[in-house]
């Protein structure tokens, strides 16, 4: 029983394809968040970034601005990450990303609110 060159092609393009959507490359001053399975795991970057399909990233820049939800977590767009400084902020207050550590990022106050996108057409303002 032999396979054709027609079915190896097939799944050598699958494979392909799979390999190079996984494949994610996070800046010099940029982390990803990895959550698996709704879960915060941990933070991974600078550099090449493999994504599992229970993986879900959100990309985090030096200057983002979030809203300090808890004592321990920030909001960043719509998902809450875990953030150790949190706890020397009050609740609702803006923050902004100066840089990254082993513990996740370090925040300073911000005179800025963070952009909120309009429920109707989804434009930032």
């Amino acid at each position: 029983m032999s396979i054709s060159e027609t079915t190896i092609l097939i799944v050598v393009a699958l494979v392909t394809i799979i390999a190079y959507s996984s494949i994610r490359i996070a800046n010099e001053n940029e982390r990803f968040a990895v959550f698996v399975m709704g879960r915060f795991w941990k933070f991974k970057g600078p550099g090449l970034v493999f994504k599992a399909a229970t993986m879900k990233l959100i990309r985090l820049k030096i200057g983002d601005i979030g809203v300090v939800t808890g004592p321990e977590f920030v909001k960043f767009g719509e998902s809450d990450i875990p953030a150790s400084q949190a706890s020397e902020f009050g609740i609702g207050d803006a923050v902004s990303i100066l840089s990254f550590g082993e513990d996740g990022p370090f925040l300073a106050r911000s005179d800025r609110a963070p952009k909120q996108r309009c429920p109707n057409c989804g434009h930032e303002y």
